[in-house]
């Protein structure tokens, strides 16, 4: 019997150390205006740092005037003009942020959460062009490797589904009707999201 406690202790331990391992730390630079990167994948049990590099100047990061999914810890780091802030990801889905301070600038971002499921995503080889950018009207891809488009706005919501061909390598995605501000591109093959950029439309 001592056996089997000591062969479940044993096997529980593995999986919490499995679990550890896999766990990513992504780090988001904030510097004067602007989140570098914009935008990110990542899982259930990934840890985002964010780390200063402004000057001086005072920046935040909150989810307060953003979406987030629910049960989601709010992201609220207060003011800071240097140091980190640490925020453990516990629910999948879509969260936007941004710094209060300078909204109006357009130092927003935001990033996507896959549940850890330990299948990795698709090794694929992609090719993206996106021109203009920043534009008006419409925006002109160039594309490989990818089979649809989602675009979606900072606060995480989606505004637009394209479908791509997969005879040609060139699209035109049309904003009509949609407000100037910041958007994201996520280029999707076999369902998984393989690369995401930021594209920005003007008045």
């Amino acid at each position: 019997m001592k056996k089997i406690y000591l062969f479940i202790l044993c096997t529980s331990l593995a999986a919490l150390v499995s679990k550890q391992i896999k766990a990513d730390t992504i780090t988001v630079m904030v510097t004067n205006n602007a989140f570098s990167p914009t935008t990110f994948s990542a899982e259930v049990g990934d840890v985002v740092k964010w780390v200063w590099d402004s000057n001086g100047m005072a920046h935040n990061v909150t989810s307060a005037s953003q979406t987030i999914p629910n049960g989601a810890a709010p992201l609220a780091s207060g003011n800071l003009t240097s140091g980190t802030y640490i925020y453990n990801i516990t629910v999948e889905g879509n969260y936007g942020y941004a710094c209060t301070l300078h909204t109006l600038s357009g130092m927003a971002a935001g990033f996507q959460v896959d549940a850890a499921n330990g299948i990795s995503k698709p090794n694929v080889s992609v090719s993206l062009g996106i021109f203009p950018n920043p534009f008006k009207e419409k925006v002109t891809v160039k594309y490989t490797g990818v089979e649809s488009i989602q675009v979606v706005n900072v606060l995480g919501e989606k505004v637009k589904t394209v479908a791509l061909s997969a005879t040609e390598n060139k699209t035109d995605v049309y904003f009509d009707g949609l407000p100037s501000g910041i958007y994201f591109f996520r280029f999707l093959q076999e369902g998984n999201i393989v690369e995401t950029r930021r594209i920005i439309k003007s008045e």
